[in-house]
C-alpha cells in the first residue's frame, strides 16, 4: 500500500481540526508592500535548512523576522512574531500580488514534504506549512493566478519527483480556489499513473463538490486498484453526500419555520421527513459493492461505511460475501489480510438493515435468509444497531470490546501511575489496576488473533514488549503475564512516543512507504504529555489523525482521572486540551471508544 504519511491537509479531511490551526499573526497586512516574493524565498531557504521550528510559539523578535527584513511588515507593527506567523504574513502579501509568479511561489510552498528529497522533523511541521500555503492560495481571485495553478495541475511546471510534488499541490490548490471551471483539469489527473497525483485530484474534487465531481469520484471507486486512492475517493463521496444531506435538512427546517401556522383541526405537519439522497447515491452504492474485496480490508471498511450511509437491498449479498471470505480464508485473518474490525462492521450493518440476528460466523445462515427472502426484505434506514452476536475476539479491555484481530495495547508507565485510584469501592494503585485489566483482555484473546504491548514513560523512545505481533497462544500469554508483573512506574509522560511506536511512524514525509497489520489500539494513560518530541495535545491529535488516515486503525482510549492531586489538575487545566479531552477526542477521531475511570 502506498502510504501518505502526514499527507492530509486539514481543510480537506473530515477530522475536525478547526481548533488546532496555527494562530493568526498579530499584525495584519493591509497591502503587498515590500518584497514578498523574495521574503518567501528567504523564509523557505531557512526552513529547508532546518533552522525554523514552525511549532515554536515563542517570540522570534523583529531582528529575526524575515517579513520585517524584506519590509513586508514593519518592526513597529510586528507585535510578538513567531515563525509560523511570519510565514502567514509573507504568504498573505504574496497572494495579494495576484500574479502568476506569486501563485506558483505559493504552490511551491504547498508542495513541501510531498516526495521531495528533504528530511523533515516534527518541529518543521510540513503539514502545517502546506495548510498555510493552501489557505493563502485560496484568497487569490485573478484569472492569471488561477490559470497558473491550472498549468501546474496539468504537470507542465517541471518533471520528475519535483514535478510530481508540484502537480499534486497545484491540483489541490485548484480545489482551494473553488472555481468550477477548472474541474476538467482536475478530472484529467485521475488518469495519472502516480497514486499521489490521483489522491490530490480526488481531494480537490471533494472540495469542489459539484455533480461532476461526484460522478468522477464514483468512477474512481468503481475502477481504482490502489487502496490509498480508493480510500480517499470513498471518503470524498461520503463527505460530499453528508454535506448534501446537512444542507437539505437545514433547508427543510427553514421552510418549516416559514410556513403559516396550522388552523385549528388541521393535522400537524411532518417537518422531519427523511431527506431523499441525490440520484447519484445509487450509482455510488453500486460502485462500492463492485469495489469490495478489490484491495484490502482497510479500504473495505470505508466502502462498508458508504453502504451504511445509503442502505439498499443490493448491498446485502455483497456484505454476506465478506462474511464468507472470513469463513473460507482463516489464514488471511492470521496474516492480517483480513481484520476482525471489518467482520464486526459488516455484521452490525447486516443486523441493522435486515433485523436478523444471525452470528457473524454464520454466513451460511445469512445466505440462506437472502436466498429465501430477498424479495421480501425491506432494508431499514439508519438506526441503533442490534445486539452484537459473535464477532468480538475478546471480552474487552476496561469494558471496551476488543474487535480487532491484530491488537496493540499502549500502557503509561509514568510516575503518576503509582498514585492511588478508586476501584470497586476501595483503593488500588493505578498501575495495578492497569495490569489487572491488561491480563483480563489478553486472556480473552482468541487463538487466531495477534497482540503486542508498548510502554512509555519519560524516555525518548517507547519500549515494545515484542519486536513484532505475537499469536495469542497459551505460551505467549504466560510469557506476557510474567513480563507484566515486573513493570514499574517512573518519570514523565512521553505519550507521543507510545503512539509513534504503535502506529509504526517512520518518516515525516508525504509519500513514505509503510506497511502495518495492526488494526486496533488500546491506550491507557492517567496524565498529560510532559516530555518528548510532541507535547501539545492538539498537535498530537492532528498528527495521529493524519498518520491514521489510510491505516484505518481503530484507537480506543482509557483515561484514569480519579484522585488526581489538585496541583497537578490545575497545571493540566492550563494546557491547550486537558488530558481527558485529549483522550476522548483521540478515540472519537479514530473510530474508537473512550472510557474515564
Amino acid at each position: 500500500m502506498l502510504a501518505l504519511l502526514l499527507a492530509t491537509v486539514c481543510g480537506v479531511c473530515s477530522t475536525p481540526y478547526s481548533d488546532s490551526h496555527d494562530p493568526a499573526p498579530t499584525a495584519v497586512v493591509q497591502s503587498p508592500g515590500g518584497k514578498p516574493l523574495k521574503a518567501l524565498t528567504a523564509w523557505m531557504k531557512l526552513y529547508k535548512k532546518g533552522k525554523i521550528d514552525y511549532r515554536d510559539q515563542r517570540n522570534i523578535g523583529s531582528k529575526e523576522s524575515v517579513a520585517v527584513k524584506y519590509k513586508v511588515r514593519t518592526a513597529s507593527d510586528v507585535g510578538n512574531p513567531t515563525w509560523s506567523g511570519d510565514l502567514i504574513v509573507i504568504l498573505k502579501a504574496t497572494a495579494e500580488l495576484g500574479t502568476a509568479e506569486a501563485a506558483k511561489a505559493i504552490t511551491e510552498v504547498a508542495s513541501v514534504g510531498i516526495e521531495d528529497k528533504d528530511k523533515y522533523t516534527y518541529s518543521m511541521a510540513p503539514y502545517s506549512v502546506r495548510v498555510a500555503a493552501f489557505e493563502a492560495l485560496a484568497t487569490m481571485t485573478s484569472k492569471q493566478a488561477k490559470d497558473a495553478v491550472a498549468i501546474g495541475a496539468r504537470g507542465e511546471w517541471s518533471k520528475g519527483r519535483a514535478g510530481n510534488s508540484l502537480r499534486a499541490a497545484a491540483l489541490l490548490g485548484l480545489g482551494y480556489l473553488g472555481d468550477l471551471s477548472y474541474v476538467p483539469v482536475v478530472e484529467a489527473a485521475l488518469a495519472d499513473g502516480h497514486p499521489v497525483t490521483r489522491i490530490h485530484a480526488i481531494e480537490a474534487l471533494q472540495r469542489l463538490g459539484d455533480e461532476k465531481a461526484i460522478h468522477a469520484l464514483i468512477r474512481v471507486v468503481e475502477n481504482e486498484g490502489d487502496d490509498a486512492v480508493l480510500v480517499t475517493a470513498a471518503k470524498g463521496l461520503r463527505s460530499i453526500y453528508s454535506k448534501f444531506i446537512r444542507d437539505a435538512e437545514e433547508k427543510r427546517d427553514r421552510e418549516a419555520v416559514q410556513k403559516p401556522m396550522a388552523k385549528a383541526g388541521d393535522k400537524p405537519a411532518d417537518n422531519k421527513k427523511p431527506i431523499q439522497p441525490p440520484p447519484s447515491a445509487r450509482l455510488a452504492v453500486r460502485a462500492a459493492i463492485k469495489a469490495l474485496g478489490r484491495t484490502n480490508w482497510r479500504a473495505d471498511m470505508v466502502l462498508v461505511r458508504l453502504l451504511g450511509d445509503f442502505r439498499s437491498s443490493e448491498s446485502v449479498p455483497a456484505l454476506i460475501t465478506v462474511l464468507e471470505r472470513f469463513r473460507d480464508n482463516p489464514k488471511d485473518v492470521e496474516s492480517g489480510k483480513l481484520s476482525g474490525l471489518l467482520r464486526v462492521k459488516v455484521h452490525e450493518l447486516l443486523v441493522s438493515m435486515t433485523g436478523a440476528v444471525y452470528s457473524s460466523k454464520q454466513p451460511d445462515k445469512w445466505r440462506e435468509l437472502w436466498d429465501k427472502e430477498k424479495g421480501n426484505i425491506k432494508v431499514a434506514q439508519k438506526r441503533d444497531t442490534g445486539p452484537k452476536i459473535g464477532g468480538t475476539v475478546a471480552a474487552g479491555f476496561v469494558g471496551i470490546p476488543v474487535e480487532g484481530t491484530r491488537v496493540v495495547f499502549i500502557l503509561d508507565l509514568s510516575g503518576s501511575m503509582d498514585w492511588p485510584m478508586d476501584d470497586q469501592g476501595g483503593k488500588v494503585k493505578r498501575l495495578d489496576y492497569a495490569k489487572r485489566e491488561l491480563l483480563k483482555a489478553i486472556d480473552g484473546l482468541a487463538p487466531d488473533s495477534m497482540f503486542n504491548l508498548v510502554t512509555f514513560n519519560g524516555d525518548d523512545e517507547a519500549e515494545m514488549w515484542s519486536k513484532k505481533l505475537v499469536d495469542a497462544s497459551k505460551r505467549n500469554k504466560d510469557r506476557f503475564t510474567k513480563f507484566i508483573e515486573k513493570l514499574r512506574p517512573l518519570g514523565g509522560t512521553n505519550l507521543w512516543s507510545g503512539m509513534e511506536a504503535a502506529l509504526d511512524i517512520k518518516l515525516m514525509k508525504y509519500g513514505s512507504h509503510y506497511e502495518t497489520t495492526v488494526d486496533e489500539i488500546f491506550l491507557l494513560s492517567d496524565g498529560a504529555p510532559s516530555v518528548g518530541d510532541v507535547q501539545d495535545p492538539i498537535e498530537i491529535l492532528r498528527l495521529i489523525s493524519e498518520v491514521n488516515r489510510f491505516k484505518e486503525v481503530r484507537i480506543n482510549t482509557v483515561f484514569i482521572s480519579s484522585q488526581t492531586p489538585p496541583e497537578v489538575q490545575a497545571a493540566q487545566d492550563r494546557m491547550s486540551l486537558v488530558p481527558k479531552e485529549l483522550m476522548r477526542r483521540m478515540a472519537k477521531q479514530n473510530g474508537g471508544k473512550f472510557r474515564d475511570v
